[in-house]
Formats: structure tokens, sequence, C-alpha cells
């Protein structure tokens, strides 16, 4: 269940961005440790082995039988489950069957999930004796360092299979599963239909990111996409403790960005040419129209999206932008005050 996917920058990407974001209830944490010693690395094999106990096959089913095959890592020794939230899109009342490395097949209930982040988390009925993944800082990955995916491409009830590869960028800004943009670790590690909610893993064993894409293709070789474990952390405590993300930053628009190549042969200026505008969004009926565009955000000029998409990822909803809309009928430009909005998010 691994979905066709584009780059950011190709679209017509949604604008509901994502934020700082803050929990609230009990909740069951992880530590992302930090990276250990070069000393400590270990061969394939050896990751294989540690990791694997924590890796569960997902099939999603209803009354007309299977749906889909997916792949699940174990968050939390009391059962937590993390996988991506596509798995069972489109499955009317859909159930989950678990399976370990060890051939059991378990019951899992549906705890909470997110598009935006495309994450899931399932519950295991009745949990006993499951490994907890070992999860990594994945702000610590360097790009060109090696590592593995794990997961279950060739069905749910099979033993994992792994792959190797190394880290191709990170940070990667791209909308994968839906037209929300996000950050992920690239890498030409093979992510195949079924691995998609696996494991991808350090040289030292340390899960430092959730597979959930790739580019799919005949111009495309090895580009795949992982969510790394400094957003899963912050989703997945938020998903268990309120069944939604909390805090989470939103504007309320859809956009096609005009890069500087697009505004000189456009004539137009850069910045983000609004598609749509939500009416929830503070922007609705402040004379911002359809086709204007978004060219300074607090007073700097947007050359790319990814300068309003940092910008609204490091704010909170409540906090107020400044500005700068190029109106499209009459050419001119003016400053305004919005006010984000929460996006809690869907599933």
């Amino acid at each position: 269940v691994v979905a066709m996917m584009v780059l950011a920058s190709a679209c017509v990407t949604g604008g509901y961005f994502l934020g700082r974001r803050g929990m609230g209830g009990s909740v069951t944490q992880v530590d992302l440790a930090s990276k250990p010693a070069p000393e400590d690395a270990k061969t394939v094999s050896e990751i294989y082995a540690d990791v694997n106990p924590s890796i569960v096959g997902i099939y999603v089913y209803n009354a007309n039988g299977v749906a889909a095959s997916a792949t699940g890592v174990i968050y939390s020794a009391d059962g937590y489950v993390v996988t991506n939230d596509h798995i069972y899109d489109g499955v009317a009342s859909a159930k989950f069957k678990v399976y370990t490395h060890d051939g059991k097949m378990l019951s899992a209930d549906y705890v909470a999930g997110d598009t935006r982040s495309d994450l899931a988390v399932l519950k295991i009925q009745n949990p006993s004796g499951l490994t907890p993944a070992t999860f990594g800082n994945s702000n610590e990955l360097a790009v060109g360092e090696s590592v593995v995916a794990i997961g279950r491409p060739n069905g749910a009830s099979l033993p994992s299979s792994i792959s190797e590869g190394i880290v191709s960028a990170t940070n990667r800004r791209a909308s994968i599963t839906t037209s929300y943009t996000g950050k992920y670790i690239q890498t030409d590690t093979a992510i195949n239909p079924g691995s998609s909610g696996g494991a991808l893993c350090n040289i030292y064993g340390q899960v430092v990111g959730i597979t959930s894409a790739k580019l799919v293709g005949n111009e495309y070789e090895g580009v795949g996409f992982a969510i790394p474990t400094t957003t899963m952390k912050t989703v997945v405590e938020s998903l268990i403790a309120n069944k939604t993300v909390k805090g989470r930053a939103k504007l309320g628009i859809s956009y096609q960005a005009v890069d500087p190549l697009s505004a000189e042969v456009s004539g137009l200026p850069c910045g983000l040419k609004i598609a749509s505008i939500d009416q929830s969004s503070d922007l609705y009926n402040k004379s911002v129209s359809q086709g204007d565009i978004i060219t300074h955000v607090n007073g700097t000029e947007i050359t790319d999206s990814t300068i309003m998409l940092d910008v609204i990822e490091q704010a909170s909803p409540g906090d107020t932008l400044s500005l700068t809309i190029y109106s499209a009928s009459s050419k001119t430009s003016f400053t305004i005050t919005v006010r984000l909005l929460e996006d809690q998010g869907q599933s």
C-alpha cells in the first residue's frame, strides 16, 4: 500500500501548514536515543536481528475480506503500534490483524490517525511479550549515511524483509500520500507495496523513520520517503493522548508556488498564488481573492514555498502573521495581519 506521490514544488499543494504541537492528557511516551559512537555500528544481519522483533505485519480487512497489507512498528510494550494513515484509506469499517515476528496473529484496535502526517496508531488487544523498537533521533541523520528498511512487502503474515541504501536527503519537502506538504527523509532504500508503515533504521539498529511512499514511474529510480522520528514522536503522542493532533497551526489556503523562474516568465511577483481560501481562514473576507499572490511573510520575500511553511511550522494557533498581498485585479500590493487557526487534522 504505497501511494504514488509528487514533489511539492510540482503541484498545487494544500496550505494547511504544520505547526508546533502541544499535548494534553496522559500519554505513552518514547525517548529518541542519540546516535551511538561509530565503533558501535552493526552489520545488516545484526540490525535485522535486533529490529525484526519490533516489526509487525498488518492486514486491513472488513466484511468484504482483506483490503490491504501493510507494516507497523511496535511503539510501546503496552501494545501501541505506529503505522501509516493511508493503509486503510477507502476501507469502510476497517478492522486490523497484526502478525508478530514469531508468527502470532493478534487483533488490534484503531486508536487514531492523521492524514497530514500520514501517521496512525493501533492498539494490540491483550498485549504480552512485545518488543518496542529503539527509536533514534532523526535530526542526527546525515546525507550519505547508510540506512536499512525493514517491512513486510510480500504479505503481512510472512517474515519481514530488509533492504539497504543511503540517506539521499534530509528535511526534504514533499507531498506524498496527500496534497499536504511535510519534511521527509529521502532514501534510495527499496520501499515496496506492503512496506508502508515499516522501519527505516540507521546502522546502529535505531528506527529513525517510518517508511511512507516512493516516487513511481519510468523516470524515477530509488526515490523513497520516510517520516522522521521527530515528527512521529510529536504526532503519535498527541494521537494517543487526544485522538487528534493538538496545537498545530494552519493558514487555511491552497496555493501554487510562483518561483523566481515562473515569476520572470509570467511577469508576476514571487510568492504563493492563492488557489482557494477556506471559509474558516482569517484571510476570508479580508479583500483577498483567488489568484492573489502572498509575496511576503513578516517582511520576508517568499521566493520559495518553504519560507512560508517554515514560519508556520514554528507557530502556534492564535499567532499572527504579517502578509503582503499582490492583488491580481488591481496590480497593487497591500499588507494585512492574519491570525492562524488550529488544524487538528483528520483521518
